[in-house]
């Protein structure tokens, strides 16, 4: 998985507070900003994408404009604030001809990490787990993990056996999400509890990510407390996770339950562009929640006709101490801001030249607000305009826009997916759609919004469709609403959001690899394959037309895809 230089005396520089990181691309040869500097160490993923890791003291003031938008890693975080008969699970489990459960395939879980203590991981007195990476954990030079520290089933099985089972394999899950999505997915029933996981028998690989380092929470102005992960960290964990899959010779379903609003939502930032080529990869399939900011009014959309102007308010609330938010113009328009502040200041944001910083300073506020432009970013052509404010004043702030070439104009503003911006924060008007959050966005994978199966209602807080550039995305609804999962402390508790839907689409895809892969029913499939089966097989109500920004292709019918394929 590529090697890393130690650090005299210091940690592996993936892990290390005293280097940067960035996502560059690869043919061979180092590409990007940064490819000239001897200091270079990189990681190779494929034949597109490397990591590469650079000393803090050389990279001086971090700006999209010295590194590029997308070399920057961007960073995520959690999509959730009787379910499986109602997928048709529950019936194919059950079935005396397919009873399927997900034998041969492993489910990849890449997220906090895993309470493998828990019960519901346990097949007989054996381990579920297979593989588990602890990014966060020492590791040491025997090791096939760049880094952190690789724990095998049989490691697991040992420290099971002991009274002290943290003392050999001293990997935790700190909150409890990835604990919950692996046991959603493939979580060994529990009848007391009415709990079962969607493919009950695929064991699985587990990635725990470490946190995002101090340097990018900074940059990106993220509360203190924020649990969020690097771009470039679940990249790896995905990488991780196929060689795991393929030594074990079994296939693959990833579950992705991470998102992120930056971006310009149409699938080509480095993690979507990596999810898709990993979908297409034979025998893997990638599962990844669709957002939960349908309901935050985190997006405004506006449309300029010729020679017009538009103001966008957006209101800020007290405890807020800094946030970033980005404007996206799509093309062939180029756009001119101006920003007023809360006591009627208005300053003008340069756009000579095309790229360009600077930072706009307000007599009568003590907000300080840092604004790169570049009027066409390199991946998508788009105009970007990125604002880090610093200490921003509460109250109405609001953004002219206009056209540059007397075009008729399009554009976008994203704020930070909950909880990383203060509920108090949004734009006056916002709209719901164009919400799904990056990697949803990707083309080619599984993107998974949330229903109530009680009574198929929409999850209110889904993110929702499509995607700017016209992809149909979410593309399946599975269930996320008062879903039954299991604590920290042993116990059971609901929760509600679209990660639980990824996790249970990556069950599904499980058992349709097990059909498909393992039966040598279709001894080729993949991800696009997988999904055209399900969105085949999907439950579609009759009074609504589809694929549409809501539902998709419509609700998962995991059982309906078997009645058709016979």
């Amino acid at each position: 998985m590529g090697i890393y230089m130690q650090e005299n005396g210091g940690r592996n520089p993936a892990q290390s507070e005293e280097y940067a990181d960035f996502i560059i691309k690869y043919n061979q040869n180092v590409y990007g900003p940064v490819e000239e500097l001897s200091e270079l160490e990189f990681q190779i993923l494929n034949d597109n994408f490397a990591i590469a890791h650079l000393p803090l003291s050389l990279v001086g003031n971090l700006e999209i404009n010295s590194y590029t938008y997308n070399a920057v890693p961007k960073c995520y975080t959690y999509m959730d604030l009787e379910s499986l008969g109602a997928s048709g699970i529950t019936r194919l489990q059950n079935h005396p001809y397919l009873n399927l459960k997900g034998r041969g395939t492993a489910i990849a879980v890449i997220d906090s990490g895993i309470d493998y203590t828990n019960p519901v991981f346990l097949n007989g007195n054996r381990t579920k787990i297979m593989r588990l990476w602890d990014q966060s954990l020492e590791g040491d030079e025997d090791q096939a993990v760049p880094f952190g520290r690789e724990y095998t089933n049989e490691e697991i099985d040992l420290a099971l056996s002991q009274s002290s089972p943290l003392e050999i394999v001293p990997s935790t899950d700190t909150n409890g999400h990835g604990t919950y999505l692996a046991a959603t997915a493939a979580g060994s029933p529990n009848l007391p509890e009415n709990f079962s996981g969607a493919a009950p028998e695929a064991v699985l690989i587990i990635v725990k990510l470490k946190r995002a380092k101090k340097y990018l929470r900074d940059f990106y102005l993220l509360p203190e407390d924020a649990q969020v992960y690097q771009e470039n960290d679940i990249m790896s964990g995905v990488y991780y996770a196929m060689q795991a899959a393929q030594r074990l010779n079994m296939p693959l379903s990833i579950c992705i339950g991470l998102g992120s609003s930056q971006g310009v939502h149409m699938g080509d930032g480095p993690l979507s562009q990596y999810l898709d080529s990993a979908t297409r990869f034979p025998h893997n399939t990638v599962n990844v929640a669709g957002g939960n900011e349908g309901n935050a009014r985190h997006h405004h959309m506006g449309e300029i006709e010729e020679q017009k102007k538009e103001e966008v308010e957006l209101r800020v609330g007290e405890d807020e101490t800094g946030f970033c938010m980005e404007f996206w113009g799509i093309a062939p328009a180029f756009f001119s801001l101006s920003l007023r502040s809360p006591t009627g200041e208005e300053l003008e944001i340069s756009t000579a030249g095309g790229t360009g910083m600077q930072v706009l300073s307000y007599i009568f506020v003590e907000t300080k607000i840092e604004v790169s432009y570049v009027s066409m970013e390199r991946q998508s052509g788009n105009t970007l305009v990125f604002f880090r404010f610093l200490n921003p004043a509460s109250g109405i702030w609001k953004f002219t826009v206009e056209t540059r070439n007397d075009r008729r104009g399009v554009f976008h503003m994203w704020l930070p997916v909950q909880p990383l911006v203060s509920g108090e924060t949004y734009f006056l008007e916002s709209t719901p759609y164009y919400t799904i959050t990056n990697p949803g966005d990707a083309s080619d994978v599984i993107t998974w919004t949330a229903y109530n199966y009680r009574d198929e209602s929409l999850y209110l807080q889904a993110s929702r469709g499509y995607t700017p550039g016209g992809i149909v995305k979410p593309d399946l609804a599975a269930p996320g609403v008062e879903i039954r999962i299991p604590l920290l402390n042993g116990q059971f508790a609901a929760t509600s959001g679209t990660s639980l839907a990824a996790a249970y689409g990556a069950g599904a895809t499980a058992l349709l690899f097990e059909w498909a892969i393992v039966r040598k029913n279709a001894p080729y499939f993949n991800g696009t394959g997988a999904k055209g089966f399900l969105i085949r097989g999907a439950r579609r109500k009759e009074t609504l037309t589809y694929p549409n920004p809501e539902w998709g292709y419509g609700i998962l019918d995991l059982y309906h895809t078997f009645e058709i394929l016979s």
